[in-house]
């Protein structure tokens, strides 16, 4: 069931309906939890075992690590949670990758291993680091464990966030759980507001640049330079609304449920450097990388080495979590060494010196381009192809679709006026006059300019 259906907005209406009607804290949570895997299993029924899996393994090795006091036991019990997630998500996205790689390495040496017809379940990427961030909290003494599993499994599968993120922490949102939200005009009508943006991301931004972003990168070799450059910007702009689009609509559900989500997204393409950008892009997830992976590896603790080795590995076991497929490891590998020079550079500069912002951008802007080729390339034969034509312009069709130029168009203005006061505005406050038109507009936009069927988001396949 994906936001933008007709399905969806009659559930989700249903959902709010009895959700606030619920007497107690324990009815409202069963009627959510009951909710949400009745959304997961819209997809597919048989997924809702492993998401049960990961909920009554996490809870149960949380209340052993919380009742330990041997560290080593509290690590064997951490270990145990580590292996079953993990373990989990290796096999369903990485096992044909794996097995396919080593193939590839040893033909010719009469090694022909097989894969399995796997599918990848929607959204256990999000889930299971989401869950993960519990136990390890526990184990760091960050948070003490729930005693009630009700609360711990609606954490888990909690619908708005559970197949693609923000990927929401048990400090930030258990707490939410234990006790009854009350009713606020004001922020329910913040969160349709915020839904609203992220349906017009989606549906009206993302989508019409995807139509365009499709057809060039399936032959880039077909298009001239120019309008091959226009289809790389284009993804920039379809991965940002689609991605953001679907966090705002999560955040904003979430917010009219009575419930906060941390922001996910901060108009990265502002940004002055790389490390600002992943503290604008996807934060819950970069935040995690931070916490959970590079900052356990050592972070900037041991050494300038040490540090750049971290930064390395963080990124590219980064990279690898977006997708199964080499051109994901080397899109890592990209940020990873970009992260790099940008630390050595930094650390080399007289004290008080720093690169002008409109450089930073700039080069910014060049690394996170380049990138977005190999994210959104199938083989690295044909990113090699779209670096070709970027690089010497060369000649072909000519191809500039007046909506996805528009959108391109939107996207620079959208990241403009947002750094400037025009912000407060965009968010069509309650008490302004022109807030009722200017929704009406948007839904009437939505209706009569939306594309045809259904478009999943792009972090589904994820």
């Amino acid at each position: 069931m994906l936001f933008t259906q007709i399905e969806f907005l009659l559930f989700l209406i249903l959902v709010i309906l009895v959700a606030w009607r619920c007497p107690g804290r324990r009815s409202r949570n069963t009627v959510l939890l009951a909710a949400s895997y009745y959304f997961y299993a819209y997809w597919d029924l048989r997924f809702c075992g492993l998401l049960l899996l990961s909920t009554l393994v996490d809870y149960w090795v949380a209340q052993r690590i919380d009742r330990a006091t041997d560290p080593r036991i509290r690590w064997t019990y951490l270990c145990v949670s580590l292996f079953v997630n993990l373990g989990v998500l290796a096999f369903f996205k990485y096992f044909n990758f794996f097995i396919e790689s080593a193939a590839a390495i040893f033909h010719g040496w009469g090694s022909n291993p097989g894969t399995l017809d796997l599918v990848l379940p929607v959204g256990i990427s999000f889930y299971t680091f989401q869950t993960l961030s519990y136990t390890i909290d526990v184990y760091r003494g960050k948070i003490a464990p729930t005693r009630s599993l009700l609360d711990f499994a609606l954490y888990v599968a909690f619908f708005p966030q559970l197949v693609a993120g923000p990927i929401v922490r048990a400090v930030e949102l258990l707490p939410q759980l234990a006790t009854v939200p009350q009713w606020s005009s004001g922020r329910f009508y913040g969160g349709f507001q915020l839904a609203l943006r992220g349906l017009v991301k989606k549906v009206l931004l993302a989508d019409r640049l995807g139509e365009m972003v499709d057809v060039v990168f399936a032959g880039p070799e077909l298009y001239s330079g120019w309008t091959v450059w226009l289809a790389v910007i284009g993804y920039a702009g379809q991965i940002y609304y689609d991605f953001s689009g679907y966090s705002d609509i999560a955040i904003g559900i979430a917010k009219m449920l009575g419930y906060r989500f941390p922001v996910n997204f901060r108009h990265p393409y502002l940004a002055t450097s790389l490390s600002e950008f992943w503290r604008r892009w996807h934060i819950t997830l970069s935040r995690w990388l931070r916490d959970y992976l590079y900052i356990s590896l050592g972070g900037n603790r041991r050494g300038r080495w040490r540090t750049k080795w971290n930064l390395m590995v963080t990124m590219v076991l980064g990279g690898l979590w977006h997708g199964a497929a080499w051109t994901f490891v080397l899109w890592g590998t990209l940020h990873g060494l970009a992260l790099v020079v940008e630390h050595t550079v930094r650390t080399r500069l007289r004290p008080g010196a720093r690169v002008g912002p409109v450089i930073g951008r700039m080069t910014t802007l060049a690394v996170v381009l380049a990138g977005w080729v190999l994210f959104r390339s199938e083989t690295w034969q044909r990113a090699a192809t779209i670096y070709s034509q970027l690089c010497f312009t060369r000649s072909g069709i000519d191809w500039f679709p007046p909506l996805a130029v528009l959108a391109c168009a939107i996207l620079v203005v959208d990241h403009l006026l947002w750094s400037t006061r025009a912000r407060l505005w965009m968010h069509l406050p309650a008490d302004r006059w022109y807030t009722p038109t200017a929704t009406a507009l948007l839904i009437w936009t939505l209706l009569l300019y939306s594309p045809r069927g259904f478009s999943p988001f792009v972090y589904f396949q994820f």
